[in-house]
């Protein structure tokens, strides 16, 4: 159980903090959290003018990640596996980021399970002497080419584009490079768009 220290020892290293934040992550997107669990162990992290943006969300403010962290946990079934995570102090010490790569699993439906390729990063201030953290802005990142390859019936279709694609931008690379090398007037245009060296 995460708690905010009255008081500490040492500061928090950086493996400390991957460490809370591995934790923080598993809490806020795994649903078989309860509200009360979020309450007691994520909301005394947030900072009161919190910033969290996805593609489709920009927010501020503590009450608002709230009201969003909650209604998710009513609103979807999902969990969240991470691959990767790494923790970084900024050059004053007091504080720093935090980069998540991972896989959301959208279980909304019984019978299918949406994994979702997501990337998070935290921003994040040391409090308490450097104790304890407050997260200052989360950003969810997940590319539109993972939802369409992971939809049903658009998922195939958007991998055959995808592979017809890849013969297309080949065959368009292989002719740009050899009318470059090749063609005089195709030289001198590309070296003046070149940027001149010091």
């Amino acid at each position: 159980m995460l708690q905010k220290p009255n008081s500490c020892a040492s500061r928090l290293s950086e493996a400390d903090i991957e460490e809370r934040f591995r934790r923080l992550t598993l809490l806020m997107y795994d649903t078989s959290v309860s509200l009360s669990e979020l309450q007691e162990q994520v909301y005394p992290y947030l900072s009161k003018d919190i910033r969290f943006v996805d593609p489709f969300i920009r927010a501020r403010g503590r009450n608002k990640f709230q009201v969003g962290l909650r209604g998710f946990h009513c609103a979807f079934l999902f969990d969240f596996r991470i691959d990767e995570l790494r923790a970084t102090l900024n050059e004053r010490g007091d504080g720093g980021r935090v980069i998540v790569d991972g896989v959301m699993n959208l279980r909304s439906l019984r019978v299918y399970s949406y994994p979702l390729r997501t990337i998070l990063v935290y921003e994040f201030v040391l409090t308490q002497g450097g104790c304890s953290l407050e997260i200052t802005s989360q950003e969810e990142m997940w590319s539109v080419g993972d939802l369409a390859q992971n939809a049903p019936v658009l998922g195939p279709l958007y991998d055959g584009w995808r592979f017809l694609s890849g013969y297309f931008f080949t065959a368009m690379f292989w002719l740009s490079c050899a009318l470059a090398t090749r063609l005089p007037w195709a030289r001198h245009y590309r070296n003046r768009l070149a940027p001149k060296k010091d």
